[in-house]
């Protein structure tokens, strides 16, 4: 007899503000926030670049005696650092930290990019550990970085706080020194559960200039966790029982599952790729930084971001359709970035989003007490 039990659940709830009632002094301040996170990114990149520089390294494994300071200390230097929220640049030291982790330990620290090769044959710049794959790259305006992350912190003894930094009273969300009045309007298209205890909240903004709130947040719930117990433990007397779906990667139909039937993916950038590369054609000829270069390039990004959404919405649909019908579903471990790099494949496989889909059906699949079970 199957037994529900107290389980804790971490999750995120992406909501977009409603840049029409969105105050112009919250703008500038996330836009400050925006920049300055970007700042203290590129200062710590900056250091690691000096460094490695004074030690000699070309490629290899990374000196021993790397050394990086504080965020305060920056602020000596940019006083406008002091202007914006405290954890935004603690969180951009977080992620350059990863970023660097990253590349000990997923990169063989001894390959380079494609552009670093290219640059080098055509002799505008030598090779050297800046274009080594995974080396922590300097954040860029121009190509759209604009986010921050900042932490929700809560009353107890240690600190005087009254109530949590971070609250969301209807829509309004209010976010660390931002006034009481110049809270953010979130479109709610999903209610946001009331037990649920905030983690950290991401900003960010895309290239329309459209501004997302990423809300990260963990809750409690009573849930049944015999089956994924049991396909983790491989309990065959239990899983014999299970409705399991298994998928198989297809070029063309995205997926074909073990009954021989196909998802019948509608290949959304195919449909718009004729049009996409008219206007990329016709962007290529205009005086770049023009206003009709402008107005071009805002069409090519209004287009790329409509067919993004076209394909997430069908990945949804798929995902939640499969994870609502089966107990557990069986997909195969294929390294997807291997095959995206093949002239053959790479397109039409960034077309599907099997990689998307296989995120989806993994927590999809878990909040009802279930596994995504990947297979050699």
């Amino acid at each position: 007899m199957s037994v529900s039990r107290p389980v804790k659940l971490h999750k995120a709830m992406k909501y977009r503000v409603d840049s029409k009632k969105l105050s112009d002094d919250t703008k500038v301040f996330l836009m400050q926030c925006f920049g300055c996170a970007r700042k203290v990114y590129n200062l710590y990149v900056n250091l690691l670049y000096d460094q490695l520089e004074e030690a000699g390294y070309e490629n290899g494994d990374l000196p021993d005696n790397l050394s990086f300071c504080e965020v305060k200390e920056f602020k000596k230097d940019y006083k406008y650092l002091k202007d914006v929220d405290s954890l935004a640049l603690a969180n951009a030291k977080i992620n350059f930290e990863n970023a660097l982790n990253k590349y000990k330990n997923e990169y063989d620290h001894i390959s380079y990019t494609k552009r670093a090769k290219r640059r080098a044959n055509s002799g505008s710049e030598p090779l050297s550990f800046r274009g080594l794959k995974g080396m922590p790259k300097f954040h860029s305006k121009a190509h759209g970085d604009f986010s921050y992350t900042t932490n929700c912190q809560y009353p107890s003894s240690t600190n005087k706080l009254k109530q949590p930094t971070i609250r969301l009273r209807g829509n309004m969300l209010h976010l660390p020194k931002l006034k009481k009045d110049k809270d953010i309007p979130l479109i709610m298209h999903r209610p946001f559960p009331c037990s649920a205890v905030i983690g950290n909240v991401t900003i960010s903004m895309d290239n329309d200039g459209e501004i997302y709130a990423a809300i990260k947040y963990s809750y409690h719930t009573d849930m049944n966790v015999d089956i994924r117990e049991a396909v983790i433990n491989g309990d065959a007397t239990i899983i014999d029982k299970l409705n399991i779906l298994g998928l198989d990667y297809s070029q063309e139909h995205l997926y074909v599952d073990n009954e021989g039937r196909t998802a019948n993916y509608p290949h959304y950038y195919r449909k718009s790729e004729k049009k996409l590369g008219r206007m990329q054609r016709q962007l290529s000829h205009m005086v770049k930084g023009s206003s009709n270069y402008q107005k071009k390039l805002k069409e090519i990004q209004k287009l790329s971001k409509h067919i993004a959404n076209q394909r997430r919405d069908y990945l949804h649909k798929v995902s939640r359709s499969l994870a609502d019908e089966y107990d557990a579903i069986a997909v195969e471990d294929i390294d997807l970035r291997a095959m995206g790099g093949a002239l053959s494949l790479g397109k039409n496989l960034h077309d599907c989003g099997f990689g998307t889909l296989r995120e989806m059906l993994s927590y999809k699949l878990e909040e009802k007490g279930s596994c995504l079970i990947m297979v050699d």
